[in-house]
This record gives C-alpha cells, structure tokens and sequence, in this order.
C-alpha cells in the first residue's frame, strides 16, 4: 500500500472545478449542525476568569499612569508561573509580552517587582514567558494600509507569528496600539481590518490576545472610533478610583459578550507590581489607611477653602480670629460633615507640606487696599506620580504634630 503522504492530491481550486463549483462559487463555511445535535453544546472558556475570554481579542484600555503596561506584564507572569492573578483564576501556559513602550531594563526590573509580589522568580519561568521589546524601531507596526489593497502585513506581525509558533504561546500581550497599529484609528474599516489579523493568530495558534490601548481625551474608554468596541469581543477598564489614594487601582469589564459586567476588582500599585490590600502586611494597610483618610480631610479643607475664597470672603489661620477656617468650614457643605478638630488637623498638615499659606487674596477697588487671607499655594503642591508609594506621603507621627500658628 502506498504511503498516504505520499499520495498526489488534487488542489482544492481542481476539486472544485470538478464539482462544477467555480471560484465565484465557492461556498460560506457552514456549520455541520448534525454534529452539534449529537453534542453537548460548552459555554466560552476564560484565560482570565470572567474577563478575558480564550481564543479572543480582549482590548485593556486606562488613562496614562494607571499602570497598564505593568498589568499586561503581570498577567504574562501570572499564566506562565500558573499562579493567580490578584486572586482570579488564570489559565496556565506559555505566555509572550511585546512592548513597543518600556525597553529591556525597565522590563528586567518589573518582572523581578512583580514575581517577588506573586511568589515566585524568574527562574521558575524560564521558557515559559517570553519578553519582546521593540521600542525604538523604526518600524514596528503590524501592518500597513493602501487604499488598493487594504490592509497588508507588516514584517513585525510575520516575526510575531513566526515567535507565537516557536514559543507555543498561549497568551499574547500587545503593548500598544499606538505603536503596533499604523492605520488611521477613525477608520472603522482599517480598525476592523487590523482586529480581524489578530483574531486569524487567535483561530491559527489556539490563542488569546491582550491588547492595550490608551482612551481619547474627551474621557471615552478607548481612543479612535468605535470601531475598536465593535471589533472586540471583550473590553477590560484600568483606572485609578480615587484620587485620595494615588496608589488605588481598579479594572472592570467594559464590554462583555460572554460573561455578566459583575464589580470591579480593587486592587493597588506597590513596589512596582499590583496587589490586593488583603494580601499586604497588617500594619502596611493600617499606615494606607490613615494616610488615605488625611488625604481625604486635606482634600475637603481645600474645597472649603476655595469655596470662600470665591466669594471673596476670606478666613484667617489664627486661632483667636473671628473668622478662624476650621470653625468656618466645619459649617460648611463642602466639609462633608468633618469636625472642628480634623479641619485643624488637616490644616496643620497642609501647612507643613507647603500647600497653604497666608497671601493676596484680591483687591479691595471700593476701599482702595489688598485682602490678605489663608490661600491654597498650587505651585508647591507636591506631585503625586502613578507610581508613588502612598505610604510616602506623611507618617503618621508627622500626621499629628502641630505647625498652625495659634495667634
């Protein structure tokens, strides 16, 4: 008997104009319904328990400084070291990040932040994460855009495919679209096009893809048309909920075919990785706490203070004044509530970071003279980057020391 393989085939185009089909009749896929009668029909699986479906592109999208690149990355980690990601199931498997955004020192150093947070080492993931950066190529998009022919391949899209088959990848990490995609992102045919390409490595290479990308300004969750939304199948928001918290994130399903929206999983920035509260040391959450609550009285003393400040009614620092802030404010909706004794309190830490002082408020045309009072000084407000330990902000033993003068 002849070796099947060896057998010469008739090509598919042959065996059709045999059939009498021609190409202009070739046929839609069609489902073998039959089969599916006989077989127990099996809901979506999920890489990502309840938010990111297998065998899809699911767009991860956040305001800049919300740390997408990290969650990418730690996802990545978290399948590839079989470990749960901030306390959701993950599958397990073989996983590959490309960034277009950080180069290999700045990866090096998360990825040693972020095994450390999760319980792990690199070591132990040896050959089952695999880390690509491209930054700084000329170029690396995935593709390119004529008006003849559409949508074509790019040299970075064929050695992705290339690594995605050597690596045996089961979830890729695109870090981002501004890099990877060339095309004009107000063109619902071109994003459509550039999906679909990803959607062909999904189907071809028994993949799921995360794909990060920023929002527009005008504060939607994605950036260009809504072609991204209809694209997908699956959208994850980052975002930051608080702003009393600078290290507080969030993610939540901002677009679902699959699975219920549900609640968002609370979660912080630490150290360089992501990370529950539950899962930090006890007197760490008690230092977070007290540092979020002063954050928060700063936050109402101020509004307070802008407030009058409006309205040209100024108040005084002095606690013999009449018009003394905190027994203003303490009356006032924009304090929320807050005691005479916090307003002090937050009015002593706010002096001593350099964020009030006593200065010109406006001019007085009808009496003729300068109105000093209690002002908020902007200039000096001390910055809060995406990836600032919270903690650092004030220890509590300075959270309680004196600065406002008494007379």
């Amino acid at each position: 008997m002849d070796d099947w393989g060896s057998i010469e085939r008739p090509s598919e185009e042959t065996a059709e104009r045999s059939r009498g089909i021609t190409k202009a009749e070739k046929l839609l896929p069609l489902a073998d319904l039959a089969a599916w009668a006989r077989m127990t029909p099996q809901p979506k699986p999920f890489f990502l328990e309840r938010f990111i479906p297998q065998h899809e592109v699911t767009l991860l999208t956040g305001i800049g400084g919300s740390n997408k690149s990290t969650f990418g990355l730690q996802l990545a980690i978290c399948s590839a070291a079989n470990l749960p990601f901030l306390g959701i199931r993950i599958a397990a498997g073989p996983t590959l990040y490309l960034t277009a955004e950080d180069d290999d020192q700045e990866n090096h150093w998360r990825a040693v932040k972020i095994c450390n947070a999760a319980g792990t080492n690199l070591s132990s993931i040896v050959g089952k994460l695999q880390i690509s950066s491209i930054r700084g190529d000329l170029h690396n998009e995935l593709a390119t855009f004529d008006s003849e022919r559409g949508l074509q391949p790019a040299a970075t899209f064929c050695q992705l495919k290339a690594t995605i088959a050597a690596t045996n990848a089961r979830l890729v990490v695109l870090d981002n679209v501004a890099h990877l995609f060339a095309g004009n992102e107000n063109d619902r045919g071109q994003v459509t096009a550039f999906v679909n390409l990803l959607n062909l490595l999904c189907r071809e290479h028994d993949l799921t893809i995360v794909l990060i990308a920023h929002p527009n300004k005008a504060g939607d969750s994605y950036s260009g048309s809504t072609a991204w939304l209809n694209a997908v199948r699956s959208q994850i928001v980052l975002e930051r909920p608080d702003e009393r918290d600078p290290d507080a994130r969030q993610f939540s399903i901002g677009k679902a075919n699959y699975a219920p929206m549900g609640n968002p999983v609370q979660f912080r920035w630490h150290d360089f990785a992501l990370v529950r509260d539950e899962d930090l040391p006890a007197d760490m959450r008690g230092q977070m706490a007290v540092t979020i609550q002063a954050n928060r009285e700063n936050a109402l003393f101020l509004a307070c203070l802008a407030e009058r400040n409006k309205q040209q009614r100024q108040v005084s620092e002095k606690l013999t004044a009449a018009n003394y802030a905190p027994k203003v404010f303490e009356g006032m909706a924009e304090a929320k509530g807050l005691s005479r004794k916090r307003l002090e309190e937050a009015m002593d830490r706010l002096y001593r970071m350099g964020a009030i002082e006593r200065g010109f408020l406006y001019r007085n045309t009808a009496e003729g003279k300068d109105i000093e009072g209690l002002r908020e000084v902007r200039a000096r407000l001390p910055e809060t980057s995406p990836e600032t330990y919270s903690g650092r902000l004030r220890k509590a033993a300075e959270i309680n020391r004196r600065h406002t003068p008494l007379s």
